[in-house]
């Protein structure tokens, strides 16, 4: 891993940790003489819970910390003073896989700001996941953030790659609750 790879994935972990789906980022605990375990070292990897309890050590990362939009409750929205940063589609799929060959993690929390428009944004997301699971065969747990106001196709697509995928919702309007949500899970084919 490059230094300038590795310089951006601090950046957009950083970037990633404010998403309450996932909160165990940023603990940095070293190991003590008498106790067991430590955090060293995660940078960017949270803990999530599987289906039959098991506790599960997930990349937590930003595609991009960049965004068009300026939501007062974001800390990566437009007008605020931070280091940015983008990583590249084959960027962030070799980082989930050295990082799983590695066995650093078992899986992938995804999310992103939007850049250009939604539906630029949500394509390259659904770029990550496909090729994670078509081209490298990755077996391990994806959660996506999906992108509001993206296409229904895109969501779709994404949704064949992703084991858990959700949106954002924060200070929603009750039209646009309902529309977002709506879409979401019109798009889904539950089997």
């Amino acid at each position: 891993m490059n230094a300038n790879v590795l310089d951006k994935l601090k950046i957009l972990t950083e970037s990633a940790k404010y998403d309450v789906s996932c909160s165990s980022s940023g603990t940095v605990r070293k190991g003590r003489a008498g106790q067991v375990g430590n955090t060293v070292g995660g940078v960017g990897i949270c803990h999530s819970f599987a289906e039959d309890g098991r506790c599960i050590s997930l990349l937590k990362v930003m595609l991009t910390n960049m965004c068009i939009y300026d939501c007062a409750y974001c800390i990566n929205r437009r007008s605020n003073d931070i280091r940015r940063a983008t990583l590249s589609v084959t960027e962030l799929v070799e980082l989930t896989m050295e990082f799983y060959r590695r066995n650093y993690i078992e899986g992938l929390f995804l999310s992103s700001g939007v850049v250009r428009n939604p539906d630029y944004t949500m394509e390259r997301l659904t770029a990550i996941v496909r090729d994670l699971r078509t081209v490298h065969r990755f077996n391990g747990y994806i959660h996506l953030k999906t992108i509001p106001g993206a296409s229904q196709e895109l969501l779709q697509e994404a949704g064949r790659y992703a084991d858990r995928m959700s949106i954002n919702i924060e200070i929603p309007k009750e039209e646009k609750l309902t529309t977002s949500l709506g879409d979401l899970l019109s798009g889904l084919k539950l089997d």
